[in-house]
């Protein structure tokens, strides 16, 4: 079994011992992000939290806006009960500790000439994980990246053609070439050619340019002989490696299989999209080890697993609209099954609704006498979700503000709200049970002398799917695994 190296958090002795703690916190804790949001009301969510939570949350003097420094830092007001403390405290506690943080921007010197299309954040994404990549490259003598979900290409030029130890070959890995990777990729190979990328110090072979190519394929669970065979067409003789930038759902899972399975002597992953990831008996995504087995997480669980709370104190004002239509989704379901336009157990996508959808629909809504502003802005906001939803049924504005008083109006946003933030504070634990699972699975498919790390590349508030997966063979045991 390989060197695991995770950053564990305080008073965990061990990556098992980490697992554990993870499992039984969810097993205490897991009804919390397996709520529904949008049948809140419906279900009467809001009786599942424990009584003396509901009395501290539903104390006349609540602010929603103090939910804000709670999920981002933890920060409770006076009179929070233990168990409540306990619970926020676990949830932070279980958090994978800090990593490797990316330090600059990624736009200097030669780096520029690769920024095109990029934008700020992915700059920092692009440059931090190619140097990952590199030294994965360099320490395992891997010439071939194999690079999965490449789409525009932005990691694959940079290590194709920019300042590389390694100076691999690439072959980029798409289920269709597109959004003009090829282009890109000839804009790139003609502006390193350019006099300014000399005065910048690069040192351009017009040879160089065939260190990229592009492969189209969809990658899945049952890749790993199809995959193998493609790098091995792609660079005969050489080794090669598999890495990924935020690859979606099940295609982390695939990539770190594919690894597993085959004779590629390193992976780097930083998977995304949580909310993707299947699991038995339709799929295989999660659990891949030993150490969650048996553990049922669901969409609900996994949606959250990609809330980013380090971001809400950040964006106050984006945060509280969040719990606001939050509110008005669950008050237009509780409308929409009063009425009998929906069945209680179906919940369609309504998705952000627009301004100029609001401004139409607040031109056809009538006048609501003796209604609030919240409750003039759900007529508007329910109109405009229904239309988006493709129903020829309107409630009048009657019916929109009665069912707005069932909901509880400014005390069912403050309940709504609360959980919004309770369920996200669990948000982190989730993806470490995802990432610890991940990195136990390569451990364990890996042979001695092997390293697999796991570990926070970019800063959270940036970039919240920031965790980098690592595993490097040694070449002798390489050779081996792909021919087990």
């Amino acid at each position: 079994m390989a060197e695991l190296e995770i950053a564990l958090p305080e008073g965990v002795g061990s990556v098992d011992e980490y697992a554990a703690a993870l499992r039984r916190a969810y097993t205490q804790y897991g009804y919390l992000p397996r709520m529904g949001i949008v049948d809140f009301f419906v279900e009467r969510l809001w009786e599942q939290l424990p009584s003396e939570w509901r009395a501290y949350f539903g104390d006349g003097a609540f602010d929603i806006g103090s939910l804000i420094p709670l999920a981002a830092a933890g920060q409770l007001g006076p009179g929070a009960p233990e168990s409540l403390q306990a619970y926020v405290g676990d949830m932070f506690r279980l958090r994978l500790a800090g990593g490797h943080a990316a330090e600059g921007d990624g736009s200097a010197g030669a780096l520029r000439h690769f920024l095109d299309g990029m934008s700020p954040k992915k700059q920092v994404e692009v440059a931090a994980l190619s140097r990952v990549v590199d030294e994965a490259a360099a320490a395992t003598g891997s010439g071939l990246v194999v690079d999965v979900g490449a789409g525009q290409g932005y990691l694959s030029r940079v290590l194709a053609y920019g300042p590389t130890r390694s100076q691999p070959r690439v072959l980029a890995v798409d289920s269709r070439i597109k959004q003009g990777a090829e282009r890109l990729q000839r804009r790139t190979v003609k502006r390193l050619g350019g006099q300014q990328a000399r005065r910048d110090g690069v040192e351009w072979d017009s040879a160089r340019a065939s260190r990229l190519q592009h492969a189209i394929m969809r990658v899945d669970m049952d890749s790993g002989a199809e995959l193998r065979e493609m790098a091995h067409g792609a660079a005969p003789g050489e080794p090669w490696m598999l890495c990924g930038l935020h690859a979606c759902g099940d295609l982390s899972s695939a990539v770190l299989r594919v690894f597993a399975e085959s004779d590629a002597r390193a992976v780097v992953v930083v998977p995304c999209c949580y909310n993707h990831i299947s699991e038995p008996p339709a799929g295989r995504g999660f659990p891949m080890s030993r150490a969650m087995d048996g553990v049922v997480l669901g969409r609900n669980v996994l949606k959250t697993a990609c809330q980013a709370t380090a971001r809400w104190d950040a964006s106050p004002e984006a945060t509280t609209d969040t719990f606001r239509r939050n509110y008005f989704r669950a008050v237009l379901h509780q409308l929409m099954v009063a009425h009998g336009q929906l069945a209680a157990d179906t919940v369609p996508a309504v998705g952000r609704v627009t301004r100029s959808e609001l401004a139409a629909a607040q031109a056809e809504c009538g006048p609501a006498d003796g209604a609030t502003a919240d409750e003039r802005a759900f007529t508007v906001y329910a109109r405009a979700a229904l239309g988006k939803l493709g129903l020829a049924w309107r409630p009048t504005a009657a019916q929109c503000v009665e069912c707005c008083r069932q909901a509880g109006g400014g005390l069912g946003l403050g309940q709504i709200a609360a959980v919004w933030a309770l369920r996200s504070l669990a948000g982190p634990v989730i993806e470490a049970m995802l990432v610890v699972d991940r990195a136990l699975f390569l451990a364990a498919h890996c042979e001695a002398g092997s390293r697999v790390q796991a570990y926070a590349l970019f800063d959270a508030a940036t970039s919240p799917r920031n965790v980098v997966l690592v595993a490097q063979r040694p070449a002798a045991a390489a050779i081996v695994a792909g021919h087990a």
